[in-house]
């Protein structure tokens, strides 16, 4: 059946089409329900997604919790276009509105869409980020392709021995690294035979892997280095194929930018242990 715009007294009437307003509140929040007249309500449909999606945020740091939230946030989305679509169907004899304009539409369209680039800028810069490893030096605790979560530090966040971090130093700028908490500031670190001692002491790590034979100076013969009051000896868990403090030096705690949380998807989709790795937590 189709609809004829009429004119009244009254201004133009013409019905809302139901799919026309589910299909805006799906582009934006809220925007089926300006286009169904009901602006106020759009508007508070909008605010109370921003409120949620930052509320949510404090959760992330679990995969499971962050799973459950996108869920939440989906379904709310779903509800707010659920909700115009079924107004839009009882308003058979509309009278078109001040907010039904063309340019109504695209600016909160455009509202909507700054508003997302904000939020990732914040989230990025404040909370986390999301990675995805580039090399096999963290073999085999985080493999190449992988993508993973980082939580973003704060300055007085405390570091211990063994986290996996993110960093970047000044001559490197435009790349990120991911590696491993091997010595903590004051520490003397040193290498003897591909093995790693703090202080005079052997370091028990499960987590380190050989792939290669052979020794080689400053890869397995290194120091002793004393780390100043804020330096960290990182270093990556694949000893043969990691670019890390014992080239670049002891890395200061400002240039450390976030600790990694779990692998939301692995890299590796052919692998058998693929849905086991879902979700893993870096250790």
């Amino acid at each position: 059946m189709t609809h004829i715009d009429v004119h009244t007294n009254r201004g133009f009437v013409k019905p809302r089409n139901p799919w026309l307003a589910l299909l805006l509140s799906l582009a934006a929040p809220g925007l089926g329900q300006v286009y169904n007249g009901q602006w106020k309500k759009g508007i508070g449909f909008y605010l109370a997604e921003l409120a949620l999606a930052l509320f949510m945020l404090l959760f992330w740091a679990d995969f499971a919790a962050m799973l459950l939230c996108v869920s939440i946030l989906l379904g709310y989305n779903l509800f707010v276009a659920g909700e115009a679509f079924a107004v839009a169907r009882r308003l058979k004899e509309y009278t078109l509105k001040p907010c039904n304009r063309w340019w109504v539409y695209l600016l909160c369209l455009l509202v909507s869409f700054v508003s997302g680039l904000v939020f990732e800028d914040v989230v990025k810069g404040r909370f986390f980020m999301a990675y995805q490893v580039p090399s096999a030096s963290m073999l085999p605790t985080i493999r190449e392709g992988d993508h993973f979560m980082v939580e973003i530090l704060e300055p007085e966040d405390e570091l211990r021995r063994g986290e996996i971090v993110i960093f970047s130093l000044p001559a490197t700028r435009e790349f990120d690294f991911v590696k491993r908490i091997v010595g903590l500031p004051g520490e003397t670190v040193e290498i003897r035979d591909r093995q790693v001692l703090v202080n005079g002491v052997p370091l028990e790590e499960a987590y380190a892997f050989h792939s290669k034979e052979g020794m080689i100076p400053v890869r397995d013969l290194f120091g002793p280095v004393v780390l100043g009051e804020d330096e960290y000896f990182l270093m990556g868990d694949n000893r043969e194929d990691s670019y890390d403090s014992r080239w670049l030096g002891p890395v200061p705690r400002t240039r450390i930018k976030g600790r990694a949380g779990y692998v939301y998807f692995p890299g590796d989709t052919g692998a058998s242990d693929w849905s086991d790795r879902l979700g893993e937590p870096l250790r």
